[in-house]
């Protein structure tokens, strides 16, 4: 397996998981309500530093044979400067901004994408918007992104506010909006990719699902950032604005999985190329990676 991307099909579809490298976080930020003793242990347990989480961040690209998808547009340089995003993020040894290298190295260009679909607005799904010059790097695209999530980090209340993402995602966001389609749960974006409102991580959190021949995969985005999450649904992330709502998204989506037996994909899930099952286990799920015996 390259370690840069990763070829699946899923019936007529041809999918890459593209990465665009990993940021290490605070333990305490993704298991900020969770005794620390245990979430050590638990890290232990699957082989895990117990003094950081390595977030990977990968994207997912998908050509249906009609549209070149690109789902979120990577998170640029914010890995040079990840500290200034949220305190203690260790910027020293995260990278990030590899996503249009492997794309290339997948065998696809920023101009052959058609469609971006952009699942929530955090710095680390839009943060690699523009080029060096300020041009949208997916120039030949027609953009997607949910009307709540646009409406949230646009409005001026967000921008008057002390959120720290707001001040890079609104600049990335902005000179898209001529190009910008928006939609709502259910939406068909292009043939065999449909929107599934999520929300909780932010307002307006979308993830997706993607079908063809019978197959589906569900891109569930940042509905949880770690399989502990799915082990225990309890545990909770800094970053959800809406803890209920994310806990009812959590709910629903995991347990289609499970059922369906759907291929998972999730944004920072180890080990790359992000792609599982999950299976239900107690009050929650087990991750179990496609590629790898574990993470």
């Amino acid at each position: 397996m390259n370690a840069s991307y990763y070829r699946h099909p899923l019936g007529d579809f041809a999918c890459i998981a593209v990465s665009d490298g990993l940021v290490n976080y605070p333990v305490a930020s993704f298991f900020a309500n969770a005794p620390q003793p245990e979430v050590a242990a638990a890290l232990r347990r699957h082989g895990q530093r117990t003094d950081q989480v390595a977030a990977l961040y990968t994207c997912l690209f998908v050509d249906t044979g009609q549209h070149r998808v690109m789902i979120d547009l990577g998170a640029g340089n914010l890995g040079a400067h990840a500290d200034q995003v949220f305190p203690g993020l260790d910027h020293s040894t995260s990278a990030t901004g590899s996503l249009v290298a492997n794309l290339h190295a997948g065998g696809y260009s920023p101009a052959d994408v058609d469609t971006v679909i952009i699942t929530h607005a955090h710095p680390d799904h839009v943060c690699g918007a523009l080029d060096e010059a300020g041009r949208p790097i997916f120039g030949a695209a027609r953009y997607f992104i949910g009307q709540t999530e646009w409406d949230y980090w646009m409005s001026p209340a967000t921008a008057g506010s002390t959120i720290p993402m707001a001040d890079l995602v609104r600049p990335n966001l902005a000179p898209l909006a001529d190009c910008m389609t928006f939609f709502d749960d259910g939406h068909e974006l292009v043939p065999g990719i449909r929107a599934i409102s999520t929300p909780g991580h932010t307002a307006g959190h979308m993830a997706l699902s993607i079908t063809s021949r019978g197959k589906e995969l569900l891109h569930v985005s940042d509905v949880v950032l770690s399989p502990l999450h799915l082990e225990h649904p309890d545990w909770l992330p800094v970053f959800d604005q809406s803890p209920t709502d994310a806990a009812a998204s959590k709910r629903s989506i995991f347990d289609h999985a499970a059922e369906e037996q759907a291929l998972v994909f999730a944004h920072h899930f180890p080990p790359f190329p992000n792609l599982g099952h999950v299976v239900k286990q107690g009050a929650g799920w087990e991750w179990q990676p496609l590629v790898g015996d574990g993470w």
